[in-house]
């Protein structure tokens, strides 16, 4: 019980802490990176720039990981060397996209940054600007 009360209560901390941040407009905006790397206004450098930053993130954050998964492959080696594998692939893949979306907006040329911010307030117009 008190690991799903704590569960609960982490979520809601965390989403609290968030929200404003990852609303369209916002810091965190996931969803605008996206758009920006897939627009062809966007110079590939920019977008090859992004990329690398989240690989390098990415290799900096396994790199950080090696012992507890090592560990973990030591107490428990079958679920263990299954685990980190399917972790490490899963984030070597998806996450230097996760990184370069998120930083797309800041990489990106501030005119046409504004341009797709603008062209996706028009087409949502239920979400709010920044």
């Amino acid at each position: 019980m008190q690991t799903l009360l704590l569960r609960f209560l982490g979520h809601r901390a965390a989403h609290r802490a968030l929200a404003g941040h990852t609303n369209s407009g916002g810091a965190l905006d996931i969803h605008l990176g996206l758009a920006l790397l897939r627009d062809r206004r966007v110079p590939i450098a920019t977008k090859v720039l992004a990329l690398m930053m989240g690989a390098a993130g990415m290799a900096l954050l396994v790199a950080l990981e090696l012992p507890v998964e090592t560990l973990l492959a030591l107490l428990i080696p079958a679920l263990g060397l299954v685990a980190d594998a399917v972790l490490d692939g899963l984030e070597s893949v998806v996450g230097p996209f996760i990184v370069a979306a998120l930083l797309m907006p800041y990489l990106a040329p501030a005119p046409v940054v504004e341009i797709i911010r603008n062209e996706r307030a028009i087409q949502s117009p239920g979400s709010a600007t920044g």
